[in-house]
């Protein structure tokens, strides 16, 4: 299944090329947009709310946890996106982390999965995708990909 739109939000330069290259392999998107902060990723989902254009909104989102210069984590942004903007996309955490504590509190803002980020992040996204469908029309509970 190709994923049509998705947002990588993240402060990691490089871990965009990897995370796209991974994407491009597995057929995962035909869109893949980027964005460095929570805050411009809640500022254009603030938009795509407000305006009504849900021609450009993502249909999945990938969060990484904690971002320099961001005023609150990954998690508060999914709460956000959940809470403020409606939750019609499919939405979870994408981090190094692997805390069991911080894992629930995503899974409690209504993040559908968390996976663990590597260099090698292939095989996690091919389970993902995988799965897609069931995060997508809710039938698929909360799940973790190590």
């Amino acid at each position: 299944m190709i994923i049509e739109s998705l947002l990588l939000v993240d402060d990691e330069d490089l871990f965009h090329l990897v995370f796209e290259d991974a994407c491009s392999i597995l057929d995962i998107s035909l869109t893949l947009q980027t964005m460095t902060s929570v805050e411009e990723a809640e500022s254009m989902f603030r938009y795509w709310f407000e305006s009504g254009d849900k021609q450009r909104k993502p249909e999945c989102v990938f969060v990484d946890l904690n971002m320099v210069g961001s005023t609150v984590n990954g998690i508060g942004l999914v709460d956000r996106i959940n809470n403020k903007y409606g939750n019609g996309v499919v939405i979870g955490i994408i981090s190094s982390s692997y805390d069991p504590i911080e894992i629930k509190n995503a899974k409690s803002a209504g993040a559908q999965f968390w996976i663990v980020k590597t260099d090698e992040i292939e095989p996690r996204l091919e389970e993902f995708k995988v799965d897609y469908l069931g995060f997508k029309n809710g039938t698929l509970p909360f799940k973790v990909y190590i």
